[in-house]
């Protein structure tokens, strides 16, 4: 695969030249922190920086890091970094099209997952989800990306495999094995995926889970909504309204041929009733530890594509 390669640092910064002198990698984008001016590490510490660089040619993209708990902090931090974000962006220069990624530079550990979404919910109030994106390892990029919590993926930690990849997420990856050094500065490699790139040059939408096209039917709801127990928020369909019931019966008869029902495998069964009660909700985390999936319960676009391909 033809991947973009590109880097980060937090060490000082680096001139335009510095980069194009360093050749074991043609290096196209820069992922540099922003939101405290004051610190070495930003680019914003140092005035001229994010301009020249975009004036050589490549593109600089924006992480926001105060610590490696940042998540911890929940909506309220979220919000509250998300303003020191866009401050500090805006005085660089910083378009409003291209997003900043909001960082867990650790495993998630002893903060709740829906602590670590409720930062990036906070982040995506302030910023608009468009913008909003996540950095960290699988568990955070994971609940980022089956709760729908950013827009913008970049990994970190071990790869993700082609069949992730094929279903177009992340957008970025920082390979954590080696350290570049250039100019003296240490770095990380990172590359974009095809197609993420020319999507953030306004070449193209961002590229999105979608599966395996042609096999499933289009995923029927709106954005942030989610197939799920009848009795959860309005977000949740259950099978409330009669329009929903045929999407909910179709996951039904899926989970019936895919024999995560048991005693039951004939999908036209009386069970796949279009009402998303705690019996399919309980055949859903089935499917869903089956091929080792973060555990929801719920149906969000990738367990559409996943179970009805």
């Amino acid at each position: 695969m033809n991947v973009t390669y590109g880097a980060d640092y937090s060490g000082g910064e680096l001139k335009p030249d510095q980069l194009n002198s360093y050749t074991r990698y043609d290096l196209r984008f820069l992922i540099r922190y922003i939101g405290f001016p004051g610190n070495p590490k930003c680019i914003s510490h140092y005035p001229g920086a994010y301009q020249a660089h975009v004036q050589a040619g490549r593109m600089v993209l924006l992480v926001l890091e105060e610590g490696n708990a940042d998540p911890a902090g929940g909506r309220p931090n979220g919000e509250r970094m998300a303003e020191l974000a866009l401050k500090d962006a805006e005085s660089i220069g910083y378009p409003d099209s291209l997003p900043i990624f909001f960082s867990s530079d650790a495993w998630l550990g002893n903060t709740p997952l829906a602590t670590a979404m409720a930062y990036l919910d906070g982040a995506a109030a302030v910023m608009g989800k468009k913008r909003t994106g996540a950095y960290g390892f699988r568990d955070f990029i994971q609940g980022a990306r089956l709760g729908g919590h950013a827009e913008w993926l970049w990994l970190a930690g071990s790869a993700p495999t082609d069949t992730e990849v094929a279903q177009g997420w992340p957008h970025f990856y920082q390979y954590n094995n080696a350290t570049l050094n250039i100019a003296g500065i240490p770095a990380d490699l990172d590359w974009a995926y095809p197609g993420v790139l020319e999507a953030l040059h306004g070449e193209g939408p961002p590229p999105h889970l979608t599966g395996q096209p042609g096999h499933v039917p289009p995923w029927p709801l709106a954005p942030e909504n989610y197939f799920g127990l009848i009795t959860g928020p309005n977000v949740s369909h259950g099978g409330f309204h009669a329009a929903d019931r045929p999407y909910i019966r179709e996951i039904q008869q899926a989970l019936i041929r895919k024999g995560f029902v048991p005693g039951i495998s004939d999908p036209s069964s009386v069970w796949a009733n279009g009402t998303y009660q705690e019996l399919t909700r309980e055949a859903v985390l089935r499917f869903q530890r089956s091929i080792g999936y973060y555990q929801t319960g719920n149906i969000w676009p990738d367990d559409w594509d996943r179970l009805l391909a």
